[in-house]
């Protein structure tokens, strides 16, 4: 195993994939091996959308996403959640390394070296996976009803997708995304904290080494923000729309837009959190760092509340420690830039500022 896998964790979709055989199936495919839960991911929808679906409704006159574009919400979501779900796993091996994790010159304990392997324990996430699903399968009995999900789209398209699609593909995607967004934006400033890493003061960036840090917390907060918004759409379209779109579903009462407001909350108090935490651990060491530097320029001179130039012991010294200095105070301790938090704002305010202007009945 690689340094890089080492900080990295096997996914439950990964797992399946592997277990249905398109692990097998990616590298028996002609060119580069694909990704195997991208071909799951495609295969599981396209039975689904593509067959099912499709069939239901010029057969039977079923409803169908050609008559409720609305409903292609939930593959778009599952895709950009197997996406997102790839990237943020992937961004974070990268983002342990890049801070230094594996450098032997780095003074870490071993036991602390381990925290980082991985971002969520398996057990953790196979325990909230089942746990997901029980919650589903209970909503789905007691609160849609089995029986009115069939009269809407036929018995076939239904066992195949709550027995295949949502059980194995959309609800182990969705979980893990959603665990591994919690677990970036509380347990990374927390991991960072504990090993006590260093600021890189000569980042060309100025920002300490810690722009993988900052890309990470915000482009999965982006993929949290899509994901909201998706669902915003799948579940107000009809509202929106409903001169050109018919649904055989009730539109959704004012508990939807309070879960809208709710998980859009949880996103907001989260991205705030980790940026805050960041931002006080680089607070913490440059002032560290510039308290040690203004030690040094008081043993480089005579007298420390002299100013004058004659007043400068050991030059060369005093040059060093100043030029040091000025690449600590350009550091910045935010590990963002201005352009990164105009982003930031922007996707912080787009899914509350729809859910509040649209008017559900009731």
């Amino acid at each position: 195993m690689t340094e890089g896998k080492t900080y990295r964790d096997r996914l439950l979709i990964e797992i399946i994939a592997e277990k249905f055989g398109f692990g097998w199936f990616s590298e028996a495919l002609p060119g580069s091996s694909f990704y195997p839960p991208y071909l799951l991911v495609a295969v599981g929808l396209f039975i689904e959308y593509g067959l099912f679906d499709v069939y239901n409704y010029l057969v039977s006159g079923n409803s169908s996403w050609l008559t409720q574009p609305n409903s292609l919400a939930i593959p778009a979501m599952t895709i950009l959640g197997v996406v997102g779900l790839r990237y943020i796993h992937d961004s974070y091996a990268d983002t342990v390394m890049n801070l230094g994790i594996a450098d032997d010159d780095l003074a870490i304990d071993p036991s602390m070296r381990g925290q980082f392997e991985g971002l969520v324990s398996f057990r953790i996430r196979v325990l909230g996976y089942l746990a997901t699903l029980v919650i589903y399968y209970i909503f789905l009995v007691f609160v849609i009803g089995i029986f009115q999900l069939i009269d809407i789209s036929g018995i076939g398209l239904v066992l195949y997708a709550q027995t295949v699609s949502f059980p194995l593909i959309i609800i182990p995607i969705l979980f893990e995304l959603g665990i591994s967004y919690v677990a970036v934006h509380l347990l990374i400033p927390r991991r960072i904290a504990k090993a006590d890493f260093g600021l890189f003061y000569y980042d060309p960036r100025n920002l300490g080494g810690f722009e993988p840090v900052g890309e990470l917390l915000k482009r999965s907060y982006y993929i949290y923000t899509a994901i909201l918004l998706l669902w915003f759409l799948q579940t107000h379209t009809p509202v929106l729309l409903s001169q050109f779109l018919s649904t055989p579903y009730p539109p959704p009462g004012p508990i939807f837009q309070v879960a809208l407001s709710a998980v859009w909350i949880v996103g907001v108090v989260t991205i705030a959190y980790s940026m805050y935490q960041t931002h006080s651990i680089m607070k913490k060491k440059k002032e560290e760092k510039i308290r040690s530097l203004e030690q040094e320029l008081k043993e480089a001179v005579d007298d420390p509340y002299d100013a004058t130039l004659s007043n400068i012991d050991d030059r060369e010294r005093y040059e060093e420690v100043q030029e040091t200095l000025s690449h600590v105070k350009n550091t910045k301790t935010y590990p963002t830039t201005f352009t990164m938090w105009s982003q930031i704002f922007i996707s912080v305010l787009l899914p509350q500022a729809l859910n509040m202007v649209v008017q559900l009945p009731g």
